[in-house]
């Protein structure tokens, strides 16, 4: 009996440990996201979309900041604490928590034709926050869309989340790898752009989007 005690003992020590080994594990080596300077290689420039050239004129689910520079802004540390307040108070705090940084960038095809491709690029501590903060990010569109005539709403095979929404002239989609959650755009303002090329940039955009992530990734 004393024998069986103490092997019990050495088993409930041995998984004690091996817990708290997996737990330092978690802690050293935590689920990888992105920093500033990876957000900002994450970014789509000009030279990843030949003809077109950046703009600071679309706005998704989060507003943009006021100093938005060539249609392009990082945020990490102060900067992205003080955008995360202008956010909650706009409503859509559920972006900021566990927000490790963030980044947005708009491209146009010209300056006089209306069409153009958005992301924002928000980098989390862990994947329950960027799953957390997708589900935010969805709802959010799935509220917009309601009040939209002849709007609609599909799954996507994008990511390891993915959703799109479609309305007469936008495209926008709510995707999520690993640790990283993107909502991509793209708009047509004035018709200009024929069908086919705006259907061939709703693939176009978020795959080169999501690319850039996975390298910055690993």
């Amino acid at each position: 009996m004393v024998r069986m005690t103490r092997r019990g003992v050495l088993v409930g020590v041995a998984a004690l440990v091996l817990a708290l080994a997996g737990f330092g594990a978690y802690l050293l080596w935590p689920a990888p996201t992105l920093d500033a300077a990876d957000v900002d290689a994450a970014l789509p420039t000009k030279r990843d979309l030949p003809g077109f050239i950046p703009h600071d004129g679309l706005t998704g689910s989060l507003s943009v900041p006021t100093g938005n520079k060539d249609g392009r802004s990082v945020l990490a540390g102060t900067g992205l604490d003080k955008q995360c307040r202008k956010w909650r108070k706009e409503g859509d705090g559920w972006a900021c928590r566990h927000l490790h940084g963030a980044g947005m960038v708009v491209l146009e095809r010209s300056e006089n034709v209306f069409f153009r491709v958005k992301s924002d690029v928000l980098a989390y501590d862990d994947q329950d926050a960027a799953k957390a903060a997708w589900d935010g990010l969805v709802a959010d569109n799935r509220g917009k869309i309601d009040k939209i005539p002849a709007a609609a709403e599909h799954s996507s095979d994008l990511g390891d989340s993915g959703r799109s929404f479609e309305a007469p002239g936008v495209t926008v989609l709510a995707i999520r790898v690993k640790t990283v959650v993107v909502e991509a755009i793209i708009w047509d303002g004035s018709d200009q752009v024929s069908e086919e090329d705006e259907d061939a940039m709703v693939k176009k955009w978020p795959t080169l989007q999501l690319s850039k992530i996975e390298e910055q990734l690993g």
